[in-house]
């Protein structure tokens, strides 16, 4: 399955097989719980913090990523005046900051949340992260040099920017392997088609071509109520085309090189007229069964529905597959739900963060689960360090050189 895919609502990579961790940007610094080692939240650096270096929700994106290429996670923060990072020491343990880039920033450069997208991505496969960004005139990039510095950002596509009239509350732009390669190319649905723009692998992308008439907002989509996403649905390491609709899951597939099949409904459920709503239900695409295919995951009232692939991108049908989760008792944005893999075994688990507390459930290998499990008092509402509007709670791949 397609793992790298960079969206609005996931600006830091899964591993799709490997072990999660959890990262939380607290009042007071990042905290880190690692997976399967002792559970315990340690706080690593009291800086990116709303008290501990004015970092705002509002204002200043933070995300893990790795840029040494030692497969590590590092903290990313796009701050006030640039691009600062704390590297990963290994043994769970992390270096003060580094300014490695006087730009992204909120005055550095005039970057605006409400505005522009940041990333940090591989996109010259390198094994180390690049800065990556939608700005104002354009697709904005800092080439990662390698030793802890960065190039000069520079506008390489005069495309998906603000000033091209591309806005966050109507139109999505994400990254993702389209044409196979490896690569991440540039998917945006825009006012009236879907546009990609393939990556040249020299950290420039060619000009953006239509391939769909469709999951535009001309063609009724909106971010508010259809989510949209990229995943490999049949196993040809190609990023497909699949959107939650009003009434039920569209698919378009990668048919090669960048182009797209016909729109086809392929179940009919996890929609607006099924009760499904942005605001209440997290949906996903993720391989719960191990064999490198997306399967629609969503968070609905009663718990966790499940729609396995059947291996050609379509689907079984929906069933409710744990009773726990659920809108009925779980809320957002109080009570994030992510979908990674907690094992090693290549099946999408379940985690979320509660009232008390971390709680996960684990893939029995064929797209059920066991029963929730709380794995830490941490991390949770009650204690009142974890307001949304102030904190960030989030999943990273940490590295594994402490693993036990």
């Amino acid at each position: 399955m397609t793992s790298q895919v960079f969206t609005q609502d996931q600006p830091t990579l899964i591993l799709s097989q490997g072990f999660a961790d959890i990262v939380g940007f607290g009042l007071n610094g990042v905290v880190i719980m690692r997976n399967a080692v002792d559970l315990k939240a340690t706080t690593v650096i009291e800086d990116y913090s709303l008290n501990n270096g004015g970092w705002h929700i509002e204002k200043h994106p933070r995300l893990m990523a790795d840029i040494t290429g030692n497969q590590r996670a590092d903290i990313v923060g796009f701050g006030e005046f640039g691009v600062l990072i704390s590297y990963n020491n290994g043994d769970n343990t992390f270096g003060p900051q580094n300014m490695v880039l006087k730009d992204f920033a909120y005055t550095a450069g005039g970057w605006r949340v409400e505005r522009h997208i940041r990333y940090a991505a591989d996109i010259r496969n390198t094994g180390r992260c690049d800065i990556f960004g939608f700005g104002e005139k354009g697709v904005v990039v800092a080439q990662n040099n390698g030793d802890g510095t960065f190039r000069n950002a520079k506008i390489v596509l005069p495309e998906f920017g603000y000033n091209a009239r591309w806005r966050i509350e109507r139109h999505l732009r994400c990254l993702a392997n389209v044409m196979g390669n490896g690569r991440l190319d540039i998917v945006g649905f825009g006012e009236s088609h879907v546009f990609v723009a393939e990556n040249k692998g020299d950290g420039t992308f060619a000009s953006a071509k239509s391939v769909s008439d469709d999951f535009s907002y001309a063609a009724g989509w909106r971010i508010e109520q259809h989510p949209r996403l990229l995943a490999d649905l049949n196993g040809d390491g190609k990023a497909d085309i699949i959107g939650f609709r009003d009434d039920g899951v569209y698919v378009s597939r990668n048919s090669g090189w960048g182009r797209f099949g016909p729109t086809k409904k392929v179940i009919s459920n996890f929609g607006t007229a099924q009760a499904w709503s942005v605001d209440k239900h997290p949906r996903f695409v993720a391989d719960l069964t191990g064999d490198k295919r997306g399967d629609i995951i969503g968070f609905g009232d009663a718990g966790v529905w499940v729609a396995l692939n059947r291996g050609d991108g379509t689907f079984q049908d929906a069933r409710l597959a744990l009773t726990d989760f659920g809108a009925e008792r779980w809320s957002l944005p109080k009570h994030p739900r992510f979908v990674a893999d907690l094992n090693g075994d290549g099946c999408a688990d379940i985690i979320g963060f509660y009232d008390d507390g971390v709680w996960v459930a684990f893939n029995n290998g064929h797209g059920s689960f066991s029963p929730a499990q709380k794995i830490t008092d941490e991390f949770g509402w009650n204690d009142g360090k974890w307001d949304p509007s102030t904190t960030l709670r989030l999943l990273a791949n940490l590295g594994s050189s402490t693993r036990q």
